[in-house]
């Protein structure tokens, strides 16, 4: 039977619960007797339910991220749900999000048919993170892993029982890992969730997570002269600096409360982020204007002390009201959401500090340059709406949505502004209508309302941001179940927003409009015993228009915006190998613009990957071992980020195994 926009939602929230496997509090093994399945049944492409983007535990497979997706950024778009309720999240600078592996156990990111069951949506998909819900039964999870070049990680997720109304869970993790250019970094990672059932019908879940990475070194920044890229060299060399380090601090706590009552539903979430570099002062080195044989102009960057951190606090609180008539199932939905936001941005100094080149590492003397003062970016979002959902059995689905959103942006300190206040009304409708039990059309108009992107360290504004912009968004497609176990899903989709970049003179703003118009396919399922196919394609045609692109002083195609992306993974398994599997992922992006005038390209980039799996028992308790080679033919290809030309290698060859017990 097809099931409708709520139904979906309650079997999507209990799939999540699922794959959420437990979490984590230093519990003794002693209580941690024989226990369910954790961790060791963790896999990113069997819990995929396309080709669009899975995270699970630590494995990721998808075309998008919750930071790119159809082009854009679900997290500046204010599309980051956890357990379904919005949530703004800093870390690592606007426009990011940075959640910990011990608090959250997956994300997946939803665009079309499977973003309509979300009320009060925004363009460019959602990007759907749950929470490692501690259970009722004592459980432990340990994962030691290692990889070359140079990780080393362990991991531990616990769950017990306080009372029979009191579970708690938590976990840490450490590692160690080096990356390209011999960049060494330290990670700790902790979490703490509990979970209160107050009533049979009211559960209170607080939580509280912290990300420190200490003893972190800064990579090199390398910028391209022109259009030529530089010579390729050995990645493992080391063209760091003692000196060009940092230590940074990520936070996320708050409380989800959901009560029942007869046809009633309440869920509600306040949640604070918080992120942070401590210690002061950081120095970074760029290497500019790098010239085809690698000769390049260095300078030094120093970032300012963050006397205050960046941070959010945020929260929704919706209630339902659902009744049935006949076949049709109405929802109606009542929601407010509210943000209120505090950034850092500029006093970075730069200075040139003599010339080099990337082939021939060199130590530096620190160039002890002083920065100067930060300044201060307040920003306040309110919204309320109403929503209304309908399934109408065997015949289709039906939702519309109007929201009243108010927000407000001001800077202080350092080019103070004045408040700037948008009001607005944003709305969203979708239609799917059921040809058969196999086939479903769907269609979706969606107006919103995000952060406008923050100013590059490199601009005369650096870290400053616009106020808000109205993004808009139309999409249609289908779903097709070829056979039980196998889905095909189609779109297309158009979104259109404001465009901000770097003008002539190196001021960031919005320079015009830009347009993506794409169409995102997957394949997924199961055909066959043991084996699991997820397979995907996006096609994008992203344009430029205004007044630059007119008079010629801009092209017509926004730069880093990928023409044709193709993932094609696979594993196989049969129950004859009894807990033995191997898997294979094969990537594909085209060359893509890389400047604004247009007369830059990246190079396209195809890798492969393959692993296998073993499940099996140690000591009667479930194990896993994990074995993985990524970019196999080790690929070397330079990419370019940002209209500056900033380029960066792809990741060199990478050989790991994992362990992993349950308990």
């Amino acid at each position: 039977m097809n099931k409708g926009l709520s139904q979906r939602t309650e079997e999507n929230a209990l799939r999540s619960r699922k794959w959420s496997y437990v979490i984590a509090a230093l519990i003794s093994a002693g209580s941690a007797e024989s226990a369910y399945a954790q961790r060791a049944n963790e896999n990113a492409l069997e819990s995929a339910e396309d080709a669009f983007g899975t995270t699970v535990g630590g494995e990721t497979i998808g075309l998008y991220s919750a930071t790119s997706a159809r082009g854009f950024s679900p997290v500046r778009a204010g599309n980051l749900r956890l357990e379904g309720l919005f949530f703004d999240a800093r870390g690592g600078g606007g426009g990011n999000v940075k959640l910990s592996n011990r608090l959250v156990g997956q994300n997946t990111i939803r665009v079309g048919l499977s973003a309509q069951s979300y009320p009060f949506p925004a363009p460019t998909g959602i990007a759907d993170f749950t929470i490692r819900i501690p259970g009722d039964k004592p459980a432990l999870s340990t994962v030691f892993r290692g990889a070359y070049p140079e990780t080393v990680a362990f991991e531990l997720d616990a769950q017990t029982p306080v009372t029979d109304d009191f579970s708690l869970g938590g976990g840490f993790s450490i590692d160690r890992t080096m990356g390209d250019w011999a960049v060494t970094n330290y990670n700790l990672d902790v979490a703490i969730i509990g979970r209160w059932k107050v009533t049979d019908g009211f559960q209170v879940m607080p939580f509280y997570s912290r990300q420190r990475q200490f003893g972190n070194e800064w990579g090199p920044f390398i910028f391209s002269a022109g259009t030529d890229l530089p010579v390729k060299f050995d990645r493992s060399k080391s063209l760091t600096q003692r000196w060009s380090d940092f230590n940074n601090d990520d936070a996320n706590f708050g409380t989800i409360t959901r009560a029942n009552w007869h046809d009633w539903n309440l869920s509600a979430g306040v949640f604070r982020s918080i992120s942070w570099r401590r210690g002061g002062e950081s120095t970074q080195l760029h290497w500019r204007n790098v010239q085809p044989n690698g000769n390049a102009d260095l300078y030094s960057v120093t970032l300012a002390a963050q006397a205050n951190p960046n941070e959010s606090t945020s929260g929704e609180a919706r209630l339902t009201r659902t009744f049935i008539e006949g076949d049709r199932r109405h929802t109606f939905y009542f929601n407010t959401r509210a943000k209120r936001i505090q950034n850092g941005y500029g006093g970075n100094a730069t200075r040139a500090i003599g010339t080099g080149n990337i082939l021939n590492p060199i130590t530096l003397p620190d160039p002890n340059v002083r920065a100067g003062t930060r300044g201060r970016e307040y920003v306040r979002q309110y919204s309320g709406g109403i929503s209304y959902q309908m399934l109408w059995k065997d015949i289709g689905e039906f939702s519309a949505g109007l929201q009243r959103t108010r927000y407000t942006r001001f800077t202080r300190i350092v080019d103070p502004t004045p408040p700037e206040t948008t009001n607005e009304w944003l709305y969203n409708a979708t239609l799917a209508a059921y040809l058969s039990k196999s086939l479903v059309l769907y269609s979706g108009y969606t107006r919103g309302l995000e952060d406008a992107p923050r100013a590059p360290p490199y601009a005369l504004n650096a870290g400053a941001s616009a106020s808000a912009t109205i993004t808009e968004q139309i999409d249609g497609g289908f779903r097709y179940t070829i056979m039980p176990g196998l889905t095909l899903v189609g779109g297309v989709f158009e979104v259109k927003k404001p465009f901000f970049d770097l003008d002539q003179t190196g001021f960031f703003k919005s320079l015009g409009n830009v347009r993506h118009r794409g169409v995102e396919v997957s394949l997924s399922g199961s055909p066959v015993p043991g084996l699991t196919v997820v397979t995907g394609l996006i096609g994008l045609k992203a344009r430029l228009s205004g007044p630059l692109v007119d008079n010629g002083t801009m092209g017509a195609i926004p730069p880093e915006t990928v023409p044709l992306t193709g993932l094609f993974t696979l594993q196989y398994g049969p129950q004859s190998w009894k807990g033995f599997s191997i898997d294979g992922r094969f990537s594909y992006n085209d060359p893509y613009t890389a400047n604004v005038e247009n007369t830059f390209k990246s190079a396209s980039v195809r890798t492969v990957d393959v692993g296998a799996r073993y499940r099996f028992k140690l000591a009667d308790n479930n194990a896993l071992l994990r074995f993985q080679v990524q970019n196999l033919f080790d690929v070397w290809e330079w990419q370019v980020q940002g209209t500056q030309r900033q380029i960066q290698p792809t990741p060199r060859r990478k050989v790991s195994l994992q362990l992993t017990i349950d308990y």
